[in-house]
């Protein structure tokens, strides 16, 4: 009887976020005044191939976020395969759905700390991962701004500001915690990392299709800093679709909702498609670790 607690707990927990995800949802429907049915055609009306074309971008997205994820853990001098530094990204992805929004990282932490890799450098991959990303996310949603504002002077100054905000923060970290660091991969990570929001983004704008490309883009990156910052909700479910549908205009509303929900359901698929591949690559890591 000592399990079932616990168990019940996290159930709780877990169905509490999700609930807490709708409610969000349902009130930007709400506030934006999407007609169900209008929805309904929006939603129904996107064409297999953007589906197709929009899943194979967030599949991208992943393999160059797991291939930064590698490359963090080799700068500050982690060791273990391959196999295993990708295998750990990738089963631990359907963790971040747990509220509170680091069942990734204490995921990651458990698998590598069987191969000798120490919970403080799976901390400080896990800070700088969220670091770089939220400044990256932040910086591309100031600079689609600017772009919008038509000031290129404003334009650069906050480019140049977002740029100094992310870079300052990767390496305060980087240089107060762990003086040995590896300058070459963990360049390498950051560059990754940015390289990894354009499919991204694509797969956003391929199922949307924006009238204005800028104003969504500026409320798609917007909308995931939100949905990052509010932790108690699983992924962010719900608070990044209804930024980002509430930035973009009350224009074609039920457009833009339902290429976000359609964009999360794919983003959910590939995730799990990734979360298998990744624990085939951990056996396969285990079976050659044993031989």
């Amino acid at each position: 009887m000592t399990n079932v607690a616990p168990d019940r707990k996290s159930w709780w927990r877990l169905a509490a976020g999700y609930v807490l995800a709708l409610l969000v949802l349902a009130c930007a429907i709400h506030y934006l005044g999407v007609q169900t049915d209008r929805f309904a055609t929006a939603l129904g009306s996107l064409s297999i191939e953007r589906v197709v074309l929009a899943l194979l971008l967030l599949i991208l997205t992943l393999v160059i976020n797991a291939t930064a994820f590698a490359l963090a853990n080799r700068a500050f001098g982690v060791t273990a395969g391959g196999l295993v530094l990708y295998g750990a990204w990738l089963a631990t992805l359907l963790a971040k759905y747990v509220p509170v929004g680091i069942g990734h990282v204490l995921g990651r932490g458990l698998v590598l700390s069987s191969y000798g890799v120490s919970s403080r450098v799976t901390a400080m991959v896990g800070l700088l991962e969220q670091a770089v990303s939220l400044g990256l996310c932040a910086a591309i949603a100031l600079l689609a701004f600017a772009c919008r504002s038509d000031a290129a002077m404003t334009g650069g100054l906050w480019l140049g500001l977002a740029i100094t905000m992310v870079m300052a923060t990767g390496a305060a970290i980087v240089l107060r915690k762990h003086a040995a660091v590896k300058a070459g991969a963990l360049l390498a990570s950051l560059a990754c990392y940015a390289a990894a929001m354009a499919p991204y983004c694509g797969a956003y704008l391929v199922l949307v299709d924006p009238a204005e490309p800028l104003r969504f883009v500026q409320a798609l990156f917007a909308g995931t800093v939100a949905g990052v910052l509010a932790i108690l909700v699983p992924g962010g479910v719900g608070v990044r679709e209804s930024v980002a549908a509430a930035l973009s205009g009350g224009v074609n509303a039920e457009t833009v909702l339902a290429g976000m929900v359609a964009a999360r359901a794919l983003i959910l698929a590939s995730e799990v498609l990734a979360s298998i591949f990744g624990h085939w690559c951990l056996r396969r890591a285990r079976v050659a670790h044993e031989n």
